[in-house]
């Protein structure tokens, strides 16, 4: 079995192209992105994987259901009522349907699991931790502001001066997540966020020392490329907890337990002559990590079971 930790937009075309070419995995998913909103419980990085593998996702976008309708959402703000998640129609089920489960005493693993099942994805979907914990931007004004409302109300616009996960401490994986882990062939991190995707999985204490102790399974697929983050803001955030937005960086954020590093072609002399060095016990390997369609997701795919497993 194959599992990936993955979160944001920057996942689910790994996840998507493994699930094409290697049916049996599952994924641990990012859950400090989840909010309350009105009274709905959402979970943006699980239903991104849940719609994208069930072909359900809107690819244009990268979030949300493919064709999907705003009238809730408009009528809101047409009433006046302030409203600026972009939660669509269809979409709007999804979180309805989480929010009653939760309320009437069902876990997050098991209202995942429903959903997923709603949607015929057959595969495990595991949150990395039932407890709710969230990642929080610490703006210029010292105010925490969930990393939804930083990015989507106020469009990255404040300054931003550091990043911490709210209530981390209090949370555990759960039992689901670690059983995965110590079962598998084969542990991927997909090319998601290093701060805000990834980075909250592994920070739920006992995550760390668990992958560490299964550091020769592991293997991350490079967000970078020419010390560049091919989508997203991996690198405002890195430098906003001060750390080093490069193909060296990101070597040391995961060298501890990362056996293997996949990185692009592109970039393998620059590896090779000033991160490899450094880290003398990290497997680096190289191939096109740019997936740009779906032919290159599974090709990235294909790479990977067939070299690592």
């Amino acid at each position: 079995m194959i599992t990936i930790l993955a979160g944001g937009t920057g996942s689910i075309k790994l996840v998507r192209g493994l699930y094409k070419q290697f049916k049996n995995i599952s994924v641990i998913s990012n859950v400090a992105d989840n909010f309350w909103y009105y009274g709905l419980y959402i979970c943006p990085d699980i239903d991104t994987i849940i719609y994208g593998l069930s072909g359900n996702l809107d690819k244009k976008k990268g979030w949300g259901i493919k064709g999907d309708t705003f009238y809730f959402r408009n009528y809101m703000r047409e009433v006046g009522i302030e409203f600026w998640f972009n939660l669509g129609d269809k979409d709007l089920t999804t979180h309805v349907l989480r929010t009653h489960m939760l309320k009437s005493g069902s876990s997050l693993t098991q209202t995942t699991s429903k959903i997923a099942e709603i949607y015929n994805v057959s595969i495990p979907i595991v949150p990395s931790s039932d407890n709710h914990f969230e990642t929080n931007m610490i703006t210029g004004s010292r105010k925490r502001v969930h990393l939804q409302e930083y990015w989507i109300q106020h469009k990255a616009s404040l300054p931003l001066i550091d990043i911490v996960y709210r209530n981390i401490r209090t949370a555990r994986p759960t039992q689901e997540c670690v059983k995965l882990l110590k079962a598998s062939e084969l542990i991927v991190f997909a090319p998601g966020n290093p701060v805000s995707s990834i980075g909250p999985i592994i920070g739920i204490p006992g995550m760390k020392k668990l992958l560490h102790d299964l550091k020769k399974k592991v293997v991350m697929v490079s967000p970078f490329i020419s010390n560049n983050a091919i989508s997203g803001p991996s690198a405002i955030y890195m430098k906003a907890k001060k750390l080093d937005p490069s193909l060296g960086g990101l070597a040391e954020y995961y060298s501890k337990f990362v056996g293997t590093m996949i990185f692009d072609n592109k970039d393998q002399n620059e590896v090779e002559t000033n991160v490899k060095p450094r880290f003398p016990d990290i497997k680096f390997e190289y191939t096109d990590i740019l997936m740009s369609n779906s032919k290159k997701e599974i090709a990235l795919a294909k790479y990977i079971t067939c070299n690592f497993r």
